[in-house]
């Protein structure tokens, strides 16, 4: 429903979907993205009132191309914004009985021990991920997503895309050194990336990859 707010006021609230995005990612291209809109939004709303024909069609135009990149734009980044309730969900249906929330996944008899130790692992990035949410500064001196440094705090395999080197990201299942060399001259070029999509859209990864990787990538400013 989030998403589909350009549609349902016509355009005019696309600006304060872009700017909410914008400030929940830390996005700068979603606060530009933002900026345009509210352009756009003020020009429609000054030709809405013209006398002549051409400031009627200039406003219905503009209201199209906030509707229109409005839907665009939020449904690209939606799944970086609801992402940790949908993982909470996910780990819900996942996880049997016995394991709860916070708590290291116990292996009983009969409980394949590669079972115990994948879900446990998910259960730690969930956590990670929400530390992130709640608190960035903690997550930074954890160094959530930061396996090339030294570290105590498991944060069940996490990887910041846009800091760490490529030998680390080389690891990343499905990548290869040359893979990981582009992507770090990629980073470098536009100055990191603010979520999945940018990655995949601006390296040209290998189709399937990234809905592959996406439950271990981080996206940090």
């Amino acid at each position: 429903m989030w998403a589909l707010i350009p549609l349902f006021t016509l355009g005019l609230g696309t600006v304060f979907v872009l700017a909410w995005g914008a400030h929940r990612l830390r996005s700068r291209a979603l606060g530009v993205a933002a900026g345009m809109a509210l352009i756009m939004t003020v020009l429609a709303f000054s030709l809405s009132g013209a006398s002549d024909h051409a400031g009627r069609t200039a406003s219905g135009v503009l209201i199209i191309l906030l509707i229109g990149g409005g839907l665009t734009t939020t449904f690209m980044v939606r799944r970086q914004l609801v992402k940790p309730s949908y993982e909470d969900r996910t780990e819900a249906k996942a996880a049997p009985a016995w394991a709860s929330p916070g708590r290291a996944v116990p292996r009983p008899g009969g409980v394949d021990p590669a079972i115990g130790e994948a879900l446990e692992r998910r259960q730690r990035r969930a956590e990670a991920r929400r530390i992130m949410e709640r608190d960035p500064a903690l997550a930074r001196e954890l160094r959530i997503g930061r396996p090339d440094l030294p570290r105590q705090f498991d944060d069940g395999g996490l990887v910041d895309v846009n800091h760490v080197p490529a030998t680390i990201l080389a690891t990343l299942p499905g990548f290869t050194p040359e893979l990981a060399d582009r992507v770090v001259r990629v980073r470098d070029e536009h100055q990191g990336f603010a979520f999945v999509q940018e990655l995949e859209a601006y390296t040209n990864l290998p189709e399937g990859l990234v809905e592959e990787l996406t439950e271990r990538l981080l996206f940090l400013r």
